[in-house]
């Protein structure tokens, strides 16, 4: 229960910062800079990095754990 409490506030934290400054977002994960794609861009939130595209809206499609190996699941 605890992990889901902690996705929900990381989650609601990176809404917070795509919604404040959507081009605030990094290229890619610091760790992954192989990752970058146009019209994507990231942000750390809690222990997760999240996804999201730059498009107007922008929209989260995707969330990873920060100790996954996110190449390796993309």
């Amino acid at each position: 229960m605890e992990a889901i409490r902690a996705l929900l506030a990381a989650l609601d934290e990176a809404e917070q910062k795509i919604g404040s400054n959507p081009t605030a977002g990094l290229a890619a994960p610091r760790p992954y800079p192989r990752l970058a794609q146009p019209g994507r861009a990231w942000v750390k939130a809690g222990r997760y990095w999240v996804a999201y595209n730059t498009a107007q809206p922008p929209m989260i499609v995707a969330v990873f754990y920060e100790a996954a190996a996110i190449p390796g699941r993309i």
